[in-house]
C-alpha cells in the first residue's frame, strides 16, 4: 500500500490563499473548534504577527518538550492535531474580536503575509519565538504557517482532505 503524502497550502502563494478565503462566510460555521470564521482570521493574523517579530511571545514549554513538537510538527508530514490548544490562547473561549468585519480583517491578513515575507527579507537570520515549539527560522515558519493555515481552511471547509 503506498503513503499518501500530505499537501498543504503554500502561504506564499497569496493569490491561492485569498481565493480561498473568498469562499469564507461570516456565517460559517465551523467543522471542528468554537472558532467563527472571523475569529480564525484574526488569530492567523495573530499568529503572522508572532512570526515577523511585531507580537513578542514566550515559549511556554521546556526546551525538551518544545523540541519534541518542534520534530513532530516541523520535521514531519503530520497535520496539526484538532483540539490542540495552544497555551498562549485562552481555554474554552475566542479572544475578543480585533477588527469591525471579516472582509477588514481578510484585507488585514493580506497585510500581515506581505509584512511576514519583508521581515525575513530583512532580518533573514531571525528566529522568532513560536509559543509551542521555540524559535523558528524563516523556512521553519514557513512549514508551520502552511501546516496552521491548512489546518484552519479545513476547520471552515475552505480545504478538504
Amino acid at each position: 500500500m503506498e503513503d499518501k503524502l500530505k499537501i498543504f497550502l503554500d502561504i506564499t502563494d497569496h493569490v491561492k490563499v485569498f481565493e480561498l478565503l473568498q469562499k469564507l462566510n461570516s456565517t460559517d460555521k465551523p467543522i471542528f473548534g468554537i472558532m467563527t470564521p472571523q475569529h480564525m482570521v484574526e488569530h492567523l493574523i495573530f499568529t503572522l504577527q508572532i512570526s515577523n517579530g511585531e507580537k513578542e511571545i514566550e515559549l511556554y514549554y521546556n526546551q525538551e518538550k518544545a523540541d519534541k513538537f518542534k520534530r513532530i510538527t516541523i520535521y514531519s508530514d503530520r497535520e496539526l492535531v484538532r483540539g490542540f490548544k495552544s497555551p498562549a490562547l485562552p481555554k474554552d473561549e475566542v479572544l475578543p474580536l480585533a477588527f469591525q468585519n471579516l472582509e477588514i480583517a481578510i484585507n488585514n491578513l493580506k497585510t500581515e503575509l506581505i509584512k511576514f515575507d519583508s521581515y525575513f527579507k530583512i532580518n533573514q537570520n531571525s528566529k522568532p519565538i513560536n509559543p509551542v515549539m521555540g524559535e523558528l527560522n524563516f523556512k521553519e515558519w514557513i512549514i508551520f504557517h502552511n501546516k496552521h493555515f491548512t489546518h484552519h481552511f479545513k476547520q471552515f471547509n475552505l480545504l478538504r482532505n
